[in-house]
C-alpha cells in the first residue's frame, strides 16, 4: 500500500489510509496513538514530473550503483530525498476527532454489505491495526452502513486541506441493482 512512501512510526499505529485519485496524486495517511494524543501524519504522492524529472535524477546522483527498489527505499539517501519532495505533515487530533477514530476502531464496519465499484474517480485502501489487522478497499461511493468510515476519510481530507471533490467520501443511500 505505502510502498515507497512509508512513514516513520511515532507511537502505536492505529490506521493507514491511501486515498487514490485516478487522474492525480494519491495521499497517504497514518494515525498513531502517542501517550494520550492521536496524531495524524500525511504526505502526497509525487507528480509524474516531480518523480521522473527531479526525484529520480537526484536519487541517481546520490546512489551510483544498481539495487532493487526495496533496497533503495531503505537507504538514508532515498528517505532524505523523498522527504524533500514529499514532506510528511502532521496534526494532533482534537477530542471530537479522537471520538470519530475511537468509534471507528470500536465498532468497525460490516464487510458484508454491497459496495459499488468503479474504474475511475477515486478509491481508498484502509488498513486498521487496532484491535487486529483488517484491510478494506472501497470506491468513492460508500454504502450507508459505512458512514463512520466516510467520517474518518472526510476528517483526514479536511485536516490535510485536500480537494474534497477528488478525495472526499460520499455516501449512497439507494441500493444499486445490476442487470446483465
Amino acid at each position: 500500500m505505502f510502498e515507497g512512501y512509508k512513514f516513520e512510526e511515532n507511537g502505536k499505529k492505529l490506521i493507514q489510509i491511501e486515498m487514490c485519485f485516478s487522474f492525480g496524486r494519491s495521499i497517504f495517511f497514518q494515525i498513531c496513538e502517542n501517550v494520550s494524543d492521536y496524531i495524524v501524519y500525511w504526505r502526497s504522492e509525487l507528480s509524474r514530473t516531480e518523480y521522473f524529472d527531479k526525484f529520480l535524477a537526484e536519487v541517481h546522483n546520490e546512489i551510483n550503483h544498481f539495487m532493487t527498489l526495496s533496497e533503495l527505499e531503505e537507504t538514508k539517501e532515498y528517505k532524505e530525498i523523498l522527504n524533500k519532495y514529499s514532506p510528511v505533515y502532521s496534526a494532533v487530533l482534537n477530542e471530537k476527532q479522537k471520538n470519530i477514530i475511537d468509534t471507528f476502531l470500536k465498532n468497525g464496519i460490516d464487510e458484508n454489505v454491497h459496495k459499488p465499484h468503479g474504474r475511475d474517480g477515486h478509491s481508498y485502501v484502509i488498513e486498521v491495526y487496532s484491535p487486529e489487522l483488517k484491510k478494506y478497499h472501497c470506491w468513492c461511493m460508500l454504502p450507508e452502513e459505512w458512514s463512520i468510515l466516510a467520517d474518518v476519510i472526510n476528517m483526514f481530507v479536511d485536516i490535510s486541506q485536500a480537494d474534497f471533490q477528488k478525495y472526499g467520501a460520499k455516501i449512497y443511500k439507494e441500493k444499486f441493482y445490476f442487470t446483465p
